[in-house]
């Protein structure tokens, strides 16, 4: 669980802050990777809170950050 965790807050900093997902599945995957990144954080703090809320929230974040591409 605690791998699991660290993974998910990794990919999901790491997403956020240099906008770009690790890996070229990910990468061609992910249309808007601050967004998935966003999400994938929300999901993990689920397992801090013991909630499902953080976790319906991030996953439709998350998906959404695979079908928006983002504009500008």
């Amino acid at each position: 669980m605690a791998v699991l965790l660290v993974t998910g807050v990794w990919l999901g900093g790491y997403a956020l802050i240099r906008n770009r997902v690790p890996g070229r599945w990910l990468g061609r995957t992910v249309r808007n990777p601050r967004l998935w990144g966003t999400g994938l954080l929300f999901m993990v703090s689920s397992l801090a809170f013991v909630s499902w809320t953080p976790f319906v929230l991030g996953l439709g974040i998350t998906i959404t950050g695979h079908a928006v591409k983002p504009t500008g």
